[in-house]
């Protein structure tokens, strides 16, 4: 699967292309996500499908398209409206607290759609919303 990592240096971004097969490597690029010098990992699934993983330092969002329908992953357990800032593709954006996701839940998401090959919509560890 063909990963990319954006590597900004100030305003200019060069990407990091990288061809992988397995959830070791994608662990090790993941690892890379800093929310500064490194902010967004896109896997490329096909020509027009994705799931990207931006933030770092323990703060995620994971978004992605499959067929024409987008995806966000979400926690449905957060209920604060509070907005929480995050550096993801090297902008500052602000996202809703239920779209701030844990290390843990953002790289459990990429593996397994590494390991599918397809964004992991029907896995009932993992809350989607779709438009």
């Amino acid at each position: 699967m063909e990963i990319t990592l954006d590597n900004w240096s100030g305003s200019h971004c060069k990407e990091e292309v990288y061809h992988i097969n397995s959830s070791e490597r994608l662990l090790e690029i993941l690892e890379k996500l800093d929310a500064k010098q490194h902010t967004l990992v896109n896997l490329v699934l096909s020509e027009e499908n994705y799931l990207m993983i931006g933030g770092g330092g323990g703060k995620y969002v994971v978004t992605g398209e499959e067929n024409g329908i987008v995806f966000n992953l979400s926690n449905p357990k957060e209920g604060s409206t509070l907005k929480i800032e995050l550096n993801t593709g090297g902008q500052i954006g602000l996202f809703e607290s239920k779209y701030i996701l844990s290390k843990e839940i953002a790289y459990k998401c990429a593996v397994k759609c590494l390991t599918m090959g397809c964004i992991p919509q029907n896995d009932l560890d993992l809350s989607w919303e779709k438009y």
